[in-house]
C-alpha cells in the first residue's frame, strides 16, 4: 500500500507540471505531421485508458490485468512523445526535457509494482487514475513543443554547406583588420570582406584594377563594400580603398569559418 501511494503522489506532482507549465507554448502553424500525429495519439490513448476504466467500472472494479493494458498504453505513448521531441525539427527546451526525465521515473516505478503490491480496489483506482493523468500531461507536452521555424533551418543549413576556398588578413600596420575570404557552396559563391570599417559576407564581383604605378591587383566588390589583394609568387598583399598596399598572410579555414558565422548567422 505504502508503494502505490507514493506512486500516486508522485504521478500527481509531476501530471500537474506536465499540465500547467507546457499549456503557455504554442506550436508553429508549419508544425510538422510527426507532432500533428503524436498529438492525435496521445489523444486516442486517452481516450481508450478512459473506456477502459469505463468498462472496469460498469463490471465492478478495475483488475491488475486492466492496469497492465493501460500501463501499455502508457509507455507506447511516452515513447512516441519522447520520440517527436528528439526529433530535428523541434527545439529544445530545458522545461520539457525535465517533465519528460521525471515522467520516466514514474512510468518506471508503476511498471515495478506488483498485483501484490495492492490491498483493495481503491489502490487500483488511484493508480489508473494517475495513468491517465499523466497521459493527459503528455498531451500538454506535445502541445507545448515549438517547431524550429523552417526559415532559420534554411539558412543553417546552407551555412554549414559553405566551404573555405581562400582568403587573406593583412599583416603590417593600420592594415591589421583587412581581410577577405572566399567561400563555396551549393547556394552560390560568396566572399567575406573587411575595410578596416565594415564587414560583409555575400555574393561578390571581382575586376581588375591598377595602383597608381602601374601594378595589377584584383578589386573584390561585397555590397557597398570594397577590397583588393595581390599574389606575387609567394608574396601576398592586400589593397585598401585608397590605393594603400599591405603585406597580407593566408587565413586558416578554422580563422575563415568562424569569420563567415560570426556574419553570415
Amino acid at each position: 500500500m505504502k508503494k502505490t501511494f507514493l506512486t500516486v503522489m508522485l504521478a500527481g506532482v509531476i501530471s500537474s507540471f506536465m499540465l500547467s507549465g507546457c499549456g503557455g507554448s504554442s506550436t508553429a502553424p508549419e508544425a510538422t505531421t510527426a507532432a500533428q500525429t503524436t498529438a492525435a495519439e496521445t489523444t486516442a490513448a486517452q481516450t481508450t485508458a478512459a473506456e477502459t476504466t469505463a468498462a472496469a467500472s460498469e463490471a465492478g472494479s478495475l483488475t491488475f490485468e486492466d492496469l497492465q493494458d493501460n500501463y501499455k498504453i502508457l509507455t507506447d505513448v511516452y515513447g512516441k512523445v519522447e520520440d517527436l521531441y528528439l526529433n530535428d525539427k523541434i527545439e529544445q527546451d530545458d522545461n520539457i526535457e525535465a517533465l519528460l526525465t521525471q515522467a520516466k521515473d514514474i512510468i518506471s516505478e508503476m511498471g515495478e509494482l506488483s498485483e501484490a503490491d495492492f490491498t483493495n480496489s481503491k489502490d487500483f483506482q488511484d493508480i489508473n487514475d494517475a495513468m491517465v493523468k499523466i497521459i493527459e500531461g503528455l498531451g500538454n507536452v506535445v502541445d507545448g513543443m515549438t517547431v524550429k521555424d523552417s526559415e532559420a533551418e534554411t539558412v543553417a543549413d546552407a551555412n554549414s554547406d559553405v566551404k573555405y576556398v581562400d582568403g587573406f588578413y593583412a599583416t603590417d600596420g593600420n592594415g591589421s583588420d583587412f581581410m577577405i575570404a572566399f567561400y563555396e557552396g551549393a547556394a552560390g559563391d560568396v566572399a567575406y570582406i573587411n575595410d578596416g570599417s565594415d564587414e560583409a559576407v555575400a555574393e561578390y564581383s571581382v575586376e581588375k584594377a591598377n595602383l597608381d604605378d602601374g601594378t595589377e591587383y584584383l578589386l573584390v566588390t561585397v555590397g557597398q563594400t570594397k577590397i583588393g589583394y595581390v599574389e606575387n609568387g609567394d608574396d601576398l598583399y592586400i589593397v585598401d580603398s585608397d590605393g594603400n598596399i599591405y603585406g597580407a598572410a593566408r587565413l586558416s579555414e578554422e580563422e575563415a569559418d568562424a569569420l563567415y558565422q560570426a556574419v553570415a548567422k
